[in-house]
């Protein structure tokens, strides 16, 4: 058995939140409703589609050209962008108890459970494989009452289709979706799967921490060489990058029998390596993630779960804005896009606070922030050019300097201006009201 637990929550910082958003300007207010207008007209309606450059470069223009906005404003300005968005927002429909979409590769759908008033969100994942796999399966094991559900049915049902190019897509719209016209919880959204919705979840869980206040990925594997299916953790060779250093600050709770032979536990072995070993190199990392091992079972849930799981995540909040972050980059994981995929790899370019403009795979950002001091370090990239570090409020005292250091020394010291062109770009980047910032630091 190995276990590692750390039972606590990380509250978002500081009196930011409590304190009166800045009125703003009539012609102020009137400028930027009107960006919203545009904006979401523009928006394309699904993951699936890719923003036309051209009506994005004029947003932009546009969001730049209204300039500054008063300071503790950004909530003010976040509402107003948000309003248009459940009457305007096109690309998911409802019918019955199913979210639809139409995709590049016909029409998806999903279950959906709702929650009440804003609720938590549950991301149910599937198992099967190649030529089999129900949504129902999820449907039925993961629900909570406080908990909007979605449990989506795979577009391909082929090994790993969590993973592909479009079960990426498929999830990514799917929690838009719930944010949008359902008003979910942000700091609340949970990923979890058995089987191949187990390899699935922690493929999201790695990829996308920044979405999550925890995931639950129940007898599945990490992909890895020579191959994903090892009985042990010391036949892997390589494990797919990208992935396990970024879960520093999320919660995670799940298992795997030694016996399972459908998804064998080497990797997952492996990977209780590697977390213990970073854990060792970074103290207070990684320290929310409880997995365990059963000698005796095959391919099953043990007693009690997932019951535990949603007992243990249902106290979970998510840490928008961690003091520590580890990006680790991976531009094309497996199993790697093809000629046949009707859309490209969705590219990550935002990661909580931090962003990079032209991430290259395999690279490696190390950031820390202690009030208004940011240290960044990279590795296999050329130093930390083209690196974003996006603040608010609730990051910084805005009334001081900004002071960046990488290499052991100072790079940048500056005083920071709101604007309207950060809400929008990051609001656009998640539809997600918690991680929205107001200011930026470019390198």
């Amino acid at each position: 058995m190995i276990t590692t637990f750390a039972a606590c929550l990380v509250l978002a910082a500081g009196d930011a939140a409590s304190r009166k958003p800045a009125a703003l300007e009539p012609a102020l207010a009137k400028k930027i409703a009107m960006l919203a207008d545009h904006w979401w007209k523009a928006r394309p309606p699904t993951r699936f589609v890719e923003w036309d450059p051209k009506a994005r470069a004029d947003l932009e223009k546009e969001a730049r050209a209204i300039g500054a906005i008063p300071e503790g404003s950004m909530s003010s300005v976040v509402d107003i962008l948000w309003k248009p968005g459940k009457k305007a927002a096109k690309g998911v429909r409802v019918e019955k108890q199913k979210l639809v979409i139409d995709t590049p590769y016909g029409e998806a759908w999903a279950w959906f459970q709702s929650g009440g008033k804003k609720p938590g969100l549950v991301i149910g994942l599937h198992g099967g494989g190649e030529g089999s796999g129900s949504a129902d399966e999820p449907r039925s094991s993961y629900q909570r009452k406080g908990w909007m559900g979605v449990y989506p049915q795979g577009i391909e049902l082929v090994h790993d289709t969590w993973n592909t190019v479009h079960g990426e897509r498929f999830v990514l719209t799917l929690i838009e979706a719930a944010k949008l016209h359902y008003d979910v919880d942000p700091d609340r959204v949970y990923v979890m799967g058995f089987s191949m919705g187990g390899t699935g979840s922690w493929f999201f869980a790695g990829r996308h921490t920044d979405l999550f206040a925890g995931a639950s990925p129940f007898s599945g594997v990490v992909m890895a060489a020579p191959r994903s299916q090892l009985e042990t953790k010391e036949e892997v060779t390589a494990l797919q990058h990208g992935l396990v250093p970024n879960v520093r600050n999320l919660a995670m709770w799940y298992t795997i029998g030694l016996e399972d032979r459908n998804t064998m536990p080497g990797t997952y072995l492996y990977v209780a390596d590697m977390l213990e070993k970073l854990r060792g190199e970074d103290p207070g990392g990684y320290a929310k993630i409880h997995f365990e091992t059963f000698p005796n079972l095959a391919h099953a849930f043990p007693s009690g779960e997932p019951a535990g799981a949603m007992d243990f995540l249902d106290g979970q909040v998510r840490d928008a804005f961690p003091p520590k972050i580890r990006w680790e980059y991976v531009s094309d994981p497996a199993p790697e896009s093809t000629p046949q995929d009707k859309v490209r790899r969705y590219q990550k370019h935002r990661f909580h606070w931090l962003g990079c403009t032209d991430p290259i795979d395999r690279q490696v950002l190390r950031a820390e922030r202690a009030e208004n001091t940011f240290t960044i370090d990279a590795r296999n990239r050329t130093g930390v050019q083209g690196c974003v570090i996006y603040l608010n409020d609730a990051l910084i005292d805005p009334a001081n300097e900004v002071v960046v250091r990488s290499g052991g020394q100072e790079i940048r010291r500056e005083k920071t201006v709101p604007d309207v062109w950060t809400v929008l770009e990051t609001l656009d980047d998640k539809l997600d009201r918690t991680l929205v910032f107001d200011r930026r630091i470019e390198l």
